[in-house]
């Protein structure tokens, strides 16, 4: 099942987000990144989010028998390009819950939330490495669109690529072939 998420989810989406971070990841981002990472941290980063009356974006949960196991966010687009007005900012799912369409499910109410807001198209970044990631998103009809290098904000130099993927129309996401 595929739902709104709401405050009372912030440690579940934390715990998902940094559990799949690290297996998505592991060989793709510097060890040390991954193995700091906090549940505790992103907890309280998700809670502000969720709780904030002035939050931008969409946030969605993915449940089996009543434990979230992933989550999708989207909002308007954050890099000022005029090829895209909305984002797929995050979708992650813990790894014994992929390839069950749970991925799909959550793309499809980003997508859906995007379209209800407006917002005619989308992106989404992956990793250039991330070959599973791409596969997903080829395959749900999104088409390259331009790469660049990986920022994760603390002024570490990486030499990390990560790949944008484009949906021209946020509406027919909803239709795309699986």
């Amino acid at each position: 099942m595929v739902r709104l998420a709401g405050p009372s989810d912030a440690a579940s989406v934390a715990r998902v987000h940094v559990r799949s971070w690290r297996a998505t990841y592991e060989g793709l981002l510097p060890a040390e990144y991954l193995a700091a990472l906090d549940v505790d941290d992103y907890a309280g980063r998700w809670e502000r989010s969720l709780q904030s009356p002035f939050a931008r974006g969409t946030v969605v949960v993915a449940e089996q028998d009543g434990q979230v196991v992933g989550f999708a966010s989207g909002g308007p687009e954050r890099d000022g390009d005029p090829r895209y007005d909305g984002e797929l900012y995050a979708i992650y799912l813990l790894p014994d819950f992929q390839g069950r369409g749970l991925g799909r499910a959550l793309v499809e109410a980003v997508a859906a939330a995007l379209a209800d807001r407006q917002l005619t198209s989308f992106v989404v970044w992956v990793l250039r490495d991330n070959t599973a990631a791409r596969g997903f998103y080829e395959r749900f009809g999104g088409v390259y669109l331009r790469e660049r290098r990986l920022d994760l904000g603390d002024d570490r130099p990486l030499d990390v690529l990560e790949v944008a993927y484009l949906w021209a129309d946020t509406r027919s996401t909803l239709l795309a072939p699986g």
